[in-house]
């Protein structure tokens, strides 16, 4: 088992003693630097950053950097299969403002495969609401394509009125990361849920019986898809509440309520799914106010159907607990108690060994002596009995305000998964490649 001290050096590499490198301060702006800066396109003016998304098909990764929630577009980047992305968008119509109106959404999200109305396409991403042919949520995928998926009739009645009002509405989005995933998506204004089974552009909604509280603004600004076997669990954050509602689906799109689950303040802040063990199962991570708790995927896919209207379920069960932990602090990064640690969440095998790495945003948080300028926080959660971070990064240029750690994703490159955080208090998005967990030399040019 690693060992569970924390492990820091600049720029998110790690000083494993008094004779491991260190880098400069602006370590980040040189050649085959372990952390690079994407180019923000001129003509995103706001928030630069504030979502992402990745998508990988075959060995073809992408990463989506999304701008100010509904007004502002959203630009594609090429991460290639190594070290040597494409740090210049390769594509900025996303949600651009020009031409048909579209509304981009808090959470995006990508699709190694997506079902159109015509045919199969690959590498496409879930952008925001709006027009193409019809209104809808808007798809664009690797080709330039672009179409819309219909939506429930009160979702498309707020979307017409959107859009001739030119009142943004937002609709986060969430999907899993296997070849034909899942899209799930809300409309907090409407508190209403839905989704697209694999290989469908056919709508879906989630039921919910009869009593159970839902009525809050934030009811679904956060979710989460998770891929077990035997088909794969759905989880609706309402943090406003301190509830995460949790439904079950199969191969066969039928849909059954887990239950509501609630905790301490702001629980459902954010979700985030993904291997964190070596069952093969996705994980659900949930964070709260000040803690971050894991629990196991397939363990959730086994609870019997509920009918109950109160959240009758407590957060952990047993059996689906993997970890809990909080904010830590080392002599580079300080300020727990206004980090707004657990902001965003994502899942990541970083020393590609089969299971995965939980990273953790806490924007707020100070890197050397740069108040807000945010860090991530990484923690291998596969064992409750270990809570430490076994990594941290933040950027050695970082400045106040940066607010690194906002949106979080954890795109596929080689053998292993990277780090992508956003930092959109100053319109930033950076790419981590190093990690304290990989085998010397097995980084590749970027991590010594």
């Amino acid at each position: 088992m690693r060992s569970f001290s924390i492990r820091l050096a600049l720029l998110g590499a790690l000083a494993l003693g008094v004779s491991a490198c260190s880098w400069s301060r602006f370590d980040d702006l040189t050649d085959n630097a372990p952390v690079l800066l994407l180019e923000k396109p001129d003509s995103m003016k706001n928030g630069f950053g504030v979502s992402l998304a990745t998508a990988t098909k075959d060995a073809q990764t992408e990463l989506l950097v999304g701008g100010t929630v509904t007004s502002s577009g959203a630009a594609l980047y090429q991460l290639g299969e190594d070290s040597a992305p494409n740090t210049k968008a390769s594509d900025t119509n996303y949600c651009s403002g020009s031409g048909k109106p579209c509304f981009l959404s808090s959470l995006i999200g990508g699709l190694a495969n997506a079902q159109g109305p015509d045919r199969s396409r690959a590498l496409c991403f879930a952008a925001g609401s709006g027009e193409v042919v019809k209104q809808g949520l808007v798809m664009r995928c690797q080709d330039g394509g672009e179409y819309t998926l219909d939506m429930p009739q009160p979702a498309q009645d707020l979307l017409a009125t959107a859009i001739a009002q030119n009142q943004p509405r937002d609709f986060p989005m969430a999907t899993d990361r296997s070849d034909d995933p899942l899209l799930l998506a809300s409309l907090p204004d409407k508190r209403l849920a839905w989704f697209y089974p694999e290989k469908s552009n056919a709508f879906s909604e989630l039921p919910l019986p009869d009593g159970v509280e839902v009525d809050d603004p934030s009811f679904g600004s956060s979710l989460a898809v998770l891929t077990v076997d035997g088909g794969r669990v759905l989880a609706v954050g309402v943090p406003g509440k301190s509830r995460v509602l949790l439904w079950k689906t199969d191969s066969d799109a039928n849909t059954r309520y887990l239950g509501c689950w609630s905790g301490t303040s702001g629980m459902g802040r954010a979700l985030a799914s993904g291997k964190v063990n070596a069952d093969g199962n996705d994980d659900l991570v949930v964070s709260d106010d000040t803690q971050v708790h894991v629990l196991d995927g397939s363990s959730l896919f086994q609870l019997p159907e509920s009918d109950a209207s109160d959240c009758d379920r407590p957060l952990v069960i047993a059996g689906t607990r993997l970890g809990s932990f909080g904010c830590g602090l080392t002599n580079e990064l300080g300020g727990c108690e206004r980090s707004e640690f657990g902001a965003a969440l994502a899942i990541g095998d970083l020393d590609g060994d089969g299971d995965g790495e939980v990273i953790v945003g806490a924007p707020r948080m100070t890197a050397r002596g740069q108040e807000s300028a945010g860090a991530l926080l990484v923690f291998d959660a596969d064992s409750v009995t270990e809570t430490a971070p076994v990594d941290a990064k933040f950027m050695s240029s970082a400045e106040s305000g940066d607010e690194l750690g906002r949106s979080i994703v954890a795109p596929h490159v080689g053998k292993r998964d990277i780090i992508a955080a956003g930092a959109p208090g100053h319109g930033k998005a950076a790419l981590f490649y190093c990690s304290s967990l990989l085998p010397p030399g097995a980084g590749g040019s970027r991590c010594p």
